[in-house]
């Protein structure tokens, strides 16, 4: 047997460690690409007007408005600061729309040009008046996110490619500060595994606005973060931190 230098022993001990990490935790990498598949482009995803039905009105939110029997009244208007719509002509009856729904509004629109509901559109085009603080998982980085309405929290991280992978499933709480009521600060853990495997809602709590989403991250992928740049993409892939159809020699020239 021959004799090994320190820096053998060093070696030997990084290559276990780095074989531990790629194995430990890759089934939850697994889990969270076929469960939270991230989209393409999670800013535009995020962007991407989708308001739950029990979603309020606020100033400026930008609504569009269309009549199917008067397409000379469709409109693109933000919400004004006195909370309602600059519609102009009769329609500037229209009570203040801030605070309501876009079914409610689209049946106050119905009547007062006299057709039924069905004939009318309101669309949120941009919602702007409400945000939801998304913290994490890589390096703690923050988004601001447009709030949608009550929408539970696992549904949003889905819908924004917050669980990507290499989140720590344990380690996810909504935080809401409640200064607006001047009420105490509220943390909620979130069990992601209970809500995606079991279907236990429980945790699984709707947001409101300026929440605040907390995802940790895994010491796998914090390690892949202290690689070279010419080993941590292979790393990131074995350790299920990329997506399958990744290839390394590709990398640089791969397109969306």
């Amino acid at each position: 047997m021959g004799f090994r230098t320190a820096s053998d022993v060093t070696g030997y001990a990084c290559a276990g460690l780095l074989s531990l990490l790629t194995l430990a935790g890759c089934a939850d990498c697994k889990f969270l690409q076929k469960a939270c598949p991230s989209p393409r482009d999670p800013n535009a995803a995020a962007e991407k007007p989708a308001p739950d039905a029990a979603y309020r009105i606020g100033c400026p939110d930008v609504l569009e408005v269309a009549f199917i029997d008067y397409p000379d009244r469709d409109a693109l208007c933000a919400v004004d600061l006195d909370g309602r719509l600059p519609l102009g002509d009769d329609l500037s009856k229209c009570s203040r729309v801030e605070g309501r729904t876009l079914d409610d509004v689209r049946a106050e629109l119905a009547r007062l040009t006299g057709v039924p509901p069905e004939r009318v559109t309101v669309r949120l085009a941009a919602p702007r008046s409400s945000r939801v603080y998304l913290h994490g998982p890589i390096r703690g980085r923050s988004r601001v996110v447009p709030y949608q309405g009550p929408e539970p929290v696992i549904d949003f991280l889905k819908r924004v490619g917050g669980l990507p992978p290499g989140s720590k499933l344990n380690e996810v709480y909504v935080v809401r500060p409640n200064v607006a009521i001047g009420g105490q600060t509220e943390v909620f853990r979130v069990d992601v595994p209970a809500v995606l495997i079991d279907g236990d809602m429980t945790t699984n709590v709707p947001l409101k606005p300026s929440d605040e989403v907390y995802v940790g991250e895994t010491k796998r992928s914090v390690f892949a973060r202290m690689l070279p740049d010419w080993l941590g993409p292979a790393y990131r892939r074995f350790a299920g931190l990329l997506p399958d159809d990744w290839w390394w020699p590709l990398a640089r020239t791969r397109r969306p």
